[in-house]
């Protein structure tokens, strides 16, 4: 599930409700909507990405919809994994053995019926800020989701993504990223040579060692824990509250 918030000018909490910094009007959310399964790939044991058809839904990189089976009480909130351009929508889902949703969904087939509301969210790029402003993005396992439709949305965007997994299979479709553009950061061994210039250890142990330009701006995403001590991490490098942005996953 999802949880998305931007930290505010004047507010120590990672979880203020207002942003000082301007962003461009969402399209309000539509009713949920009939949209059919296209394809499911399985790309780790425990994690797949779900394509269904657009109808129609437009939204901002790194919005999110509300996805559900037809008539189910149980629905989820998973972010848009494709691209505003593409004329498909996708979604990253980890099933999780004892979720309802995730299961279901990853038994679907092409033609399956979906029901899907929104878009929702402002974890979206600050406007005006794509030409000119330097990124770092912070992940942990499917909070990577919202970074992968940004680097699909805008191939010339200038960032560096910290991916935290615990094994490098947990690396989703790390190839949409340019490599001098990503760092894995692998937390529990494996076979970290297997993921080039992987990083091992945590994403909030290599912000601890690496220098952080204050000018940067800063999106988190991924578990609580991680972007309460990215934050203090980010406000220790001298990172604005107003250039630091999080969606948690929990």
């Amino acid at each position: 599930m999802i949880e998305a918030s931007q930290y505010s000018a004047d507010s120590a909490s990672p979880y203020s409700a207002d942003s000082a910094s301007p962003r461009r009007p969402v399209a309000a959310p539509r009713a949920a909507v009939i949209h059919r399964v296209l394809h499911v790939r399985d790309i780790s044991k425990s994690a797949f990405v779900l394509r269904f058809s657009r109808e129609g839904l437009v939204f901002r990189a790194g919005q999110w919809v509300n996805l559900g089976l037809p008539r189910s009480r149980d629905q989820r909130e998973y972010s848009l994994y494709s691209s505003p351009a593409d004329s498909f929508l996708e979604v990253l889902v980890k099933e999780i053995p004892d979720g309802t949703v995730s299961r279901a969904l990853r038994r679907c087939r092409p033609g399956d019926a979906l029901e899907v509301d929104g878009p929702h969210g402002s974890f979206s790029l600050v406007e005006g800020t794509r030409a000119s402003a330097r990124f770092l993005f912070v992940a942990t396992g499917t909070g990577v989701s919202p970074f992968h439709c940004f680097a699909r949305d805008d191939p010339g965007l200038d960032y560096l993504l910290l991916h935290g997994v615990r094994d490098p299979a947990e690396l989703y479709d790390s190839g949409t990223f340019a490599q001098d553009r990503f760092v894995p950061c692998i937390s529990r061994g494996g076979d970290v040579e297997s993921a080039g210039n992987a990083y091992a250890g945590r994403v909030t142990s290599w912000l601890s060692e690496q220098p952080v330009e204050a000018s940067l701006y800063c999106y988190l995403c991924g578990n609580s824990d991680m972007i309460y001590e990215a934050y203090a991490l980010l406000r220790k490098s001298g990172v604005p509250h107003s250039q630091i942005f999080a969606e948690v996953y929990f």
